[in-house]
């Protein structure tokens, strides 16, 4: 019993942390849960996605919006400091700096700007399939945030040297691995996709995820020697915008709404 009020402290304390929802729990206890970050993800992505039942240009920017409200802008935040440390192109001590510093240069608002575009922009080709591909998208990045923790090095200092250090814990990865698998094969059930097309979901979810976070890991290593909060939500906006793009991209390329059968909500049937 204590050990369940405990991991329920940790999971509201982990939704509080990474949202604006005021869950309440206890913060103490959510760096130890923060393998339930695909969960998160998911919360996140499923309140950012009533606005694209509006099947209007309106829809996908109020559900682009909510992308970054529920989680107070804290990703796209780390997204636009690492970003920036990155495009000018320096390492070590200068990169820290730069990463510290709290005045943004043209770098960061552009990355910021391309970051918001791509994601309305997915989000408005895709239609209502993206009440599907949102969630699972939402989940994924905040899985690539703990991978990203878990392969890297802990900072000095810092909030996100607690996470990154607790993701490293005795069966962290493979409890994350799980709770993101049921969520990106209960998710597309829902709307009553077929195997085929859940496989080829997770596989290409997994593959990006992997990718994103191999990617962030070794930049971040190499530009600052370890990972911290701002790189874990670089992290996270980088794989989110990758995935919208993807799946965005190949429903193009298969043809005009090329998913909407696959996709269709159980209350069109």
């Amino acid at each position: 019993m204590r050990r369940l009020r405990e991991s329920l402290m940790g999971l509201r304390g982990l939704v509080s942390f990474l949202t604006i929802i005021p869950a309440g729990g206890s913060f103490e206890y959510a760096p130890r849960y923060f393998y339930l970050a695909p969960l998160i993800g998911l919360i996140e992505g499923l309140l950012s996605t009533p606005p694209l039942l509006v099947n209007k240009p309106i829809g996908a920017a109020l559900a682009t919006a909510l992308t970054y409200l529920i989680n107070g802008f804290q990703h796209m935040d780390g997204f636009l400091d690492f970003g920036e440390t990155l495009l000018t192109g320096r390492r070590g001590e200068e990169a820290v700096r730069i990463l510290k510093d709290p005045h943004r240069g043209s770098f960061a608002l552009t990355l910021g700007l391309i970051n918001v575009i791509l994601v309305y922009s997915s989000l408005l080709s895709m239609g209502k399939n993206a009440l599907v591909t949102l969630p699972i998208t939402e989940a994924s990045a905040a899985y690539v945030m703990f991978i990203t923790a878990y392969l890297g090095k802990p900072s000095e200092g810092g909030l996100g040297r607690v996470f990154v250090i607790e993701a490293k814990g005795r069966g962290g990865l493979a409890l994350s691995t799980l709770v993101y698998a049921v969520i990106a094969v209960t998710v597309p059930l829902l709307y009553h996709w077929g195997i085929w097309t859940i496989s080829i979901t997770i596989t290409v979810s997994a593959l990006v995820s992997v990718l994103m976070a191999l990617l962030t890991v070794r930049l971040s290593h190499s530009r600052l020697g370890f990972v911290n909060g701002d790189v874990l939500g670089f992290s996270f906006e980088l794989s989110k915008v990758t995935l919208l793009v993807t799946y965005s991209t190949l429903g193009y390329l298969l043809g005009v709404n090329p998913l909407n059968k696959l996709l269709k909500p159980p209350w069109c049937h």
